[in-house]
Parts: structure tokens; C-alpha cells; sequence
């Protein structure tokens, strides 16, 4: 068995073998136009993810929100992971700072139950079953949108919980050349550069970026892992999107990122080598292509090829047995339509994926496997009602037919005031590693089915919205590892059942911009009655920021969680928590900017996985040029 003790644990459950797998998924572009962020919803602002299809934001019935390009530069220096952890809905835990491996957990879902998507492309880990954040820059991202409940009904397998997908920078008319310049503690290094613009039937955007920070000591005695060297990491980033109208209605559009990072990580120490520390190089790679136009007034129809391909190998390391390259290659054809009907839209869409897996130390019984997906949806609304229709059905070459589907209605039932409810169904397919490492695979197993209800209340009057959101996920065939005579094996074994609640308030005031979330929620094994590992039952986030003048902000973020365990037996607890950073932002001109963020401002120490430490209080100082 291949353990790889930075990513240890499926869903926080057991340690568990390492594979990696990146897919591609088509999302329709043709009116593509940049989202507002959650704080500054306006009529204009618009969501493709929820609906694979433009929604305007305050139409959307899902529970949707979405992070805008100046939110994600408040956290220049820090983690994709960091921004997640701070939003409504998502628990993340960590195993270090940097680089480090990661689970994020939505709505109390497992890991494996996230979705993540690169500009529609879908990226993950065949061992982890789950999404792969370590490696994504924040500089090359331009805004992030998240969709939380069950989403199979439109991406197939590994929705179960939520979709959250990236996008990268796209062009604009003119010239708009950006560059920053971060340091910070750890010795942390980041420059990035850029440029967006559009000229005649051409738009481009370009990013270029490196970061590099000797890290911290990310584990502690109680870790079977222990080192006490700093964890390193270094990143280089390249991102290209770049579209031309090829006709009056039609263009044509590449979308590429690809980064390569090293990173080191604790997997045990040799007294005979006290300075060793192993490490791991990182390539992920995206790129897709697609023609957009439409035929008809109401018609829109989309094509769409693209490539994945996420690399892992570890050159150096204390324990011999974790040195290893595994690579994932994937493959996605797709055509989508979305036809105008009297009320509302009709989505259909065809899709071709193949997903192959290779090792220069692994052989697999099975390195291959295609899925044929065809999805239909009718998203609508007349008067004050709203409603989303969602159906799928993917035929796998291992696990043969899943369908799924979705109904959501909402209904504004007085000025500002909306109820909705929704239910749908999903599954999330085992990983190569599960089905296929051998000595510790089982090809019997089955992929876990779920569903999930919701009731929702929504109120928004002028820049002051709340929503409470009431949800109740149920699934089954969970994955876990158990013993097996001599065998560790994975088996179906595992349903659980999640009953929460999410309390949601923003809005301005002046020149105070204030949100707050509440996150309450029963994550329940109901095989053996224990909590889920690594969810708390009680999360809650407040934010602030303050326009001093119109040269002059500052902010703060206060974020806590309760108690949770790190195994699923519940023996071993992991304290609660409080967090707090702060920052402010000195806009010298039109073109250069200042800014200061302190993470962890008291230096608390924190284990979101047992053994592995938290980053400790942490500042950075961004100079930055454009692009704000």
C-alpha cells in the first residue's frame, strides 16, 4: 500500500493511497459577463455555475456566492483554502500552511462530495476521490463562484455537496496592465504580472506569477509524520485567455493555466539526516477550446475539447516507500444548446469524457474509463414564481447508468421576500486508488448515492439581504477503510445523515460594509452514531470593512468553529476555535495601491487535523499596480 502522508485520510477517515485525476467540463460562454460579489449584488450581476447558464444573481434559487476579484485581493499572500474557509456552508481543514494538503467540506459533505472546476474544467484527486486547491494561485483567479447543494443534475459525479469553480482573468476593451508585489513572514516572495485589453474582434488576458516562502514547521510531536524542518514551497504560474469573433454572434475562445510548484512536507525524520525533508513537484495543467455562436435568435449552441493533466511526483523523501510519479490524463468533448422557449430556457447538453491514469511505480488492474453524459434542464420564470428543472444520465464503463435530477421553485410572496424549496439527487464514482491499488482496492465497490432537501427563506431590500437556508443531505454506500482479516481495505459501509441550518446577513452602512454568517448542523454517522470527522456543528464568520476616505480602508474577519474529532470512532477531539485578521489598504493614486493583512492576529495555535499545525500569525505587504 502507498500511503502519501501529506495526504492522509479520505474524508478524514484513514489514511489512503495516492492517484490524482483532473476532467473537463463544458459551461456555456456565449454572454459571458463578470459576477458581482455577494457583499455588492446588483440587477446586473450574474452566475453561470448554478445553472450552466447565465442567471441573473438575484434570480438564482441555489444558495450561491460569489467572490469578486477586489475581495480575492485582500488575501494576496495567502491560500486559496484561507478564502474558502471563510465563507458560509464550507469547513476546511489543512495538514500545514502553503502547499499543503487540503479538504474542504460543504454543507457537512464529504471531501470527495466538492466539485471543483478551472473555467469550466473539472479538477481533482483520484486518491482523495476529492478537489486538488494547493496548487491554484489567487493572482491568476479573477472571481470564484460557489454553489452549495447537490449539483450531479448538471456535473454528474462528485456534486454531491456543491460545485465551487474558478475563473480566470478575461479580457476588456482597452489596456489594462496590472503587476504585485507581496512579502511577508516565512520570508514569503510573490511578484505577478499582467495584462488584460481587446482590440477590434480580439480580447486577451495574459498573467505571469511566482511565489516562493520557507514555510513552517507545519507538524508537532503527536504526529506520526513528525519533522521538525520548515515546509517549504515555491510556485511558478503561467494563465492565457484569449477570444475572437469569428462572425457576427460567433467567437472562438482558449482558456489555459498551467503552474508548477515544489513542496515540502513532513513524512517522518531521520536522525542520520536531520536537514532531510521530502519532497513533492506539482504540475497542474488546463486548457480547453470552444466555439460559441448562435444560429438562431433563440438558439445558442456551444462546442467545447479540452485537456486536463495533474502530475505528482515525489523525488524526495525520509520514508522510501512515498517516492513515486503519478500522472492523470483527461479528455472531454462537449456540446451544449440552450434553446429560448416561450417561459424560460431549455438546457441540453452531450458529453464524452475519458480519464486515464498512469505510475512509474504503480500498476493498475484498470487505468482507464469513459463516461457518456447527457443532461437537460428548464430554467424559468413568470411573474413573481421561479423554477429550475435539472436531468441527467451518465453511462460509466465501470459503474454502467446514474441518473440523477433536481426541481428547485421559489416564489416572491411579498416586495424583497422569497421562499424556495428544492430536492436532488447524486453520486460520487470510488477513486482508481479504492477500486484499484494493488493489495488495498476493491473493485466491488459501488459509487455513493445521496439526497439532499432544502427550504429556504431570502430577503434583500436595497444593499441589505439575509437568508436562512434549513437542508437535510442523506447518503449512502460511504467509503471507508477497515480491516479486512490482514487486508485494510475499502468497503460501502457508511450512511450518513446531515440536518442544518445556515444564517446568512449582509450589507452597508456608509461607509461600513458588514456580513456574518451562522452554520449549524448535526453531521451524523448513522451506522454507528458518531460525528463526521472533521466537521464542527457550529461555524461562524463576521467581516467588516470600513472606507475611511476614499484613499483610506480597513477591514477585519472574525472566524470560529466548535469542537470536532479527527476519526470517525470520535477519540480523538480537536479543540475548537477563534481567528481573527485584520488589514487596510492605502490607494496612493488611480494606478497604485498599498495594502497590509495580518492573519491570526493572536497567534493561536490551531489543529484542523490532528498533528498538523495551523499557520501561526502571519503578515504580508502588497504593493500593487492596476487591476484594482
Amino acid at each position: 500500500m502507498r500511503i502519501h502522508s501529506l495526504r492522509r485520510g479520505r474524508n478524514g477517515r484513514a489514511p489512503c493511497v495516492r492517484v490524482r485525476f483532473a476532467v473537463a467540463l463544458s459551461l456555456p460562454w456565449t454572454l459571458w459577463q463578470p459576477a458581482a460579489h455577494a457583499s455588492d449584488v446588483s440587477l446586473d450581476a450574474v452566475t453561470v455555475t448554478a445553472a450552466r447558464e447565465e442567471v441573473r444573481l438575484d434570480d438564482v434559487l441555489q444558495d450561491v456566492t460569489v467572490i469578486d476579484r477586489a475581495t480575492i485581493e485582500k488575501y494576496s499572500g495567502a491560500t486559496l483554502e484561507s478564502l474558502l474557509a471563510a465563507q458560509g456552508g464550507l469547513q476546511v481543514s489543512t495538514n500545514g500552511g502553503i502547499g499543503a494538503a487540503s479538504s474542504v467540506f460543504m454543507r457537512g459533505a464529504n471531501s470527495d462530495s466538492t466539485l471543483l472546476l478551472i473555467d469550466g474544467m473539472r479538477y481533482g484527486s483520484a486518491s482523495l476521490g476529492g478537489p486538488v486547491f494547493y496548487n491554484l494561485p489567487l493572482e491568476s483567479i479573477d472571481h470564484i463562484e460557489i454553489v452549495r447543494g447537490p449539483m450531479s443534475s448538471l456535473y454528474g459525479s462528485d456534486a454531491a455537496g456543491g460545485v465551487i469553480q474558478v475563473f480566470t482573468k478575461r479580457g476588456e476593451a482597452g489596456f489594462h496592465p496590472s503587476a504585485a508585489i507581496t512579502a511577508g513572514s516565512e520570508d514569503y516572495r510573490g511578484v505577478d504580472a499582467g495584462a488584460r485589453g481587446a482590440a477590434g474582434l480580439f480580447d486577451y488576458a495574459l498573467q505571469l506569477g511566482g511565489r516562493r516562502t520557507e514555510g513552517y514547521p507545519a507538524t508537532n510531536a503527536a504526529s506520526f509524520n513528525y519533522n521538525p524542518n520548515p515546509d517549504g514551497f515555491d510556485q511558478a504560474s503561467a494563465s492565457a485567455n484569449l477570444g475572437y469573433a469569428i462572425a457576427p454572434g460567433w467567437d472562438v475562445r482558449l482558456q489555459s493555466i498551467g503552474v508548477h510548484g515544489n513542496v515540502q512536507f513532513a513524512d517522518g525524520f531521520d536522525p542520520t539526516q536531520p536537514a532531510l525533508t521530502a519532497r513533492s513537484r506539482l504540475d497542474t495543467s488546463s486548457t480547453n477550446v470552444h466555439i460559441a455562436g448562435a444560429p438562431l435568435s433563440s438558439w445558442t449552441t456551444t462546442l467545447r475539447y479540452g485537456l486536463s493533466r495533474d502530475n505528482y511526483d515525489t523525488d524526495v523523501a525520509v520514508n522510501a516507500f512515498d517516492l513515486g510519479r503519478f500522472t492523470t490524463v483527461q479528455r472531454l468533448a462537449v456540446w451544449q444548446n440552450d434553446i429560448a422557449l416561450p417561459v424560460g430556457t431549455l438546457l441540453a447538453s452531450i458529453e464524452r469524457l475519458e480519464q486515464s491514469v498512469e505510475s512509474d511505480t504503480t500498476a493498475f488492474l484498470v487505468d482507464h474509463r469513459t463516461v457518456d453524459g447527457l443532461a437537460l434542464g428548464w430554467n424559468a420564470k413568470s411573474g413573481p414564481a421561479a423554477w429550475q428543472v435539472n436531468g441527467r444520465v451518465d453511462h460509466n464503463s465501470e459503474f454502467g447508468v446514474q441518473r440523477t435530477g433536481a426541481a428547485s421553485y421559489g416564489y416572491e410572496f411579498a416586495p424583497g421576500w422569497r421562499a424556495i424549496a428544492s430536492v436532488g439527487t447524486s453520486f460520487v464514482m470510488p477513486s482508481f486508488d479504492e477500486l484499484y491499488y494493488p493489495g488495498f482496492g476493491n473493485p466491488g465497490l459501488r459509487p455513493q448515492h445521496g439526497t439532499s432537501d432544502e427550504v429556504a427563506l431570502a430577503w434583500q431590500a436595497g444593499s441589505q439581504r439575509a437568508r436562512l437556508a434549513v437542508y437535510r443531505n442523506r447518503f449512502r454506500d460511504l467509503i471507508a477503510y477497515v480491516v479486512s482479516g490482514t487486508n485494510y481495505l475499502p468497503e460501502n459501509v457508511g450512511v450518513s445523515r446531515i440536518l442544518g441550518a445556515t444564517l446568512e446577513y449582509g450589507g452597508r452602512f456608509g461607509p461600513l460594509d458588514v456580513a456574518a454568517t451562522l452554520d449549524v448542523m448535526d453531521p451524523d454517522d448513522v451506522t454507528d452514531g458518531t460525528q463526521l470527522a472533521r466537521r464542527s456543528r457550529r461555524t461562524f464568520s463576521l467581516k467588516a470593512d470600513w472606507d475611511f476616505s476614499e484613499r483610506w480602508a480597513a477591514g477585519a474577519d472574525l472566524r470560529g468553529a466548535g469542537r470536532t474529532y479527527d476519526d470517525t470512532a470520535n477519540l480523538q477531539p480537536l479543540g475548537g476555535y477563534g481567528l481573527v485578521a485584520a488589514r487596510t489598504t492605502w490607494t496612493m493614486d488611480r494606478n497604485w495601491q498599498l495594502a497590509l493583512r495580518v492573519d491570526n492576529l493572536t497567534n493561536h495555535h490551531i489543529q484542523t487535523v490532528y498533528g498538523y499545525d495551523a499557520p501561526p500569525r502571519q503578515a504580508f505587504l502588497t504593493l500593487r499596480y492596476g487591476g484594482f
